[in-house]
């Protein structure tokens, strides 16, 4: 797609670009955001990309859990880290009774 003075101009004076402005600018200029981004990154303008979610969120791992069941029984489970976390989880609560 060609652009022209005008348009590069807007992209320019956004800077620094994000994901959410290259949207807005998309349907000012009658563009595709993506266009939007490769011209920004074309023309050197900054671009700050949208934060990509956490694939698994923080916290307890299986491993965890295999060392705490460990531990309550005193012996090794070497392997246990296959289950499911659920499964963990449960037989965790049930030997902690």
């Amino acid at each position: 797609m060609a652009y022209s003075a005008s348009e590069t101009a807007v992209i320019v004076a956004a800077s620094p670009l994000t994901y959410e402005r290259a949207l807005e600018l998309a349907s000012e200029l009658g563009k595709t955001h993506r266009s939007i981004i490769a011209k920004a990154k074309q023309m050197g303008v900054d671009y700050v990309p949208k934060a990509k979610p956490a694939k698994r969120p923080k916290g307890v791992t299986k491993a965890d859990l295999v060392s705490a069941i460990s531990a309550r029984l005193g012996v090794g489970l070497e392997g246990l880290e296959t289950a499911k976390m659920q499964t963990l989880e449960t037989l965790l609560d049930a030997i902690s009774q």
